[in-house]
């Protein structure tokens, strides 16, 4: 949790510029693996529970559900969701016997006066106790079509592999970004696949990644080094990048700290 306090510092400055902005978590958020031992399950959801009130702190209103995040189990993810204040996001995070999702698929949103629908996929790899797990093709590709016409924008927060979100984008043109929480840790620079442009930011909360857009429709992206539109057609959409490494030398937020130093105290009492 040691760099949630300089995070947000950052985040805070940054909603002083006033640009329309949108603070999102695209999943793993919770947990650094996917399986917690049994001695340090209890403080390690005290932890969880302080990550989300930190979060929300931020302003981030909804998160994709990763397969980190089930580690606490899904009772946790249970106790932490608080529409409208906080969602947990998942498509294909269902009831066994159902096939209802558990939580929310997906939220519409409104920013920069446009109309997002943002939704989320967990991998399937690792069904959870008292979950089931779809895969992405049985339940993403109808949920795009359902808002294709509702919404300007469509954002994908995705637990899935690089490779498996390569597919998504062809198979999903709809899409216009997608937030990867996948596999392999590292910040991965924007690359465009058609209309649909794929990002990461580095795992564990080492970076803040900022992604500045020029919206002008569902088209083809392009990047820009100033952030502003150089358009080679009406319907071209630009993007700058930048992944800012959270040093000991930033400031820290006093209110975000004081809760950290909350949490750690409860987690180091829960231990003993």
């Amino acid at each position: 949790m040691g760099g949630l306090s300089k995070k947000a510092h950052l985040v805070h400055t940054l909603a002083r510029e006033g640009k329309p902005t949108l603070v999102v978590e695209s999943g793993n958020l919770l947990f650094e693996t996917d399986a917690v031992p049994p001695a340090e399950l209890a403080a390690a959801r005290i932890g969880a529970e302080g990550i989300v009130a930190a979060v929300r702190q931020m302003g981030v209103r909804f998160a994709g559900i990763g397969s980190r995040d089930l580690a606490g189990g899904i009772a946790l993810l249970g106790k932490l969701h608080r529409p409208p204040d906080f969602h947990w996001l998942s498509l294909n995070l269902v009831d066994p016997a159902t096939g209802r999702p558990l939580f929310t698929p997906l939220v519409h949103h409104q920013a920069g006066g446009l109309r997002l629908a943002v939704l989320a996929v967990t991998d399937h790899a690792r069904p959870p106790a008292g979950g089931a797990l779809l895969p992405w093709r049985q339940v993403l590709p109808q949920a795009v079509d359902r808002v294709a016409g509702r919404a300007d924008f469509v954002l994908l927060l995705s637990n899935y592999s690089y490779a498996e979100n390569r597919e998504i984008a062809r198979t999903c043109a709809g899409i216009d970004l997608i937030l990867q929480s996948g596999h392999v840790a590292g910040n991965m620079r924007p690359i465009i696949f058609d209309r649909t442009l794929l990002a990461q930011t580095d795992t564990r909360g080492r970076h803040l990644g900022v992604l500045d857009l020029t919206w002008q429709g569902h088209g083809p992206w392009r990047e820009t080094t100033t952030g502003q539109a150089s358009l080679s057609g009406p319907q071209s959409s630009t993007f700058t990048n930048r992944f800012i490494a959270l040093t000991p030398a930033l400031p820290d937020d006093p209110a975000m700290e004081a809760l950290v130093r909350q949490t750690k105290a409860r987690m180091r009492g829960q231990a003993r």
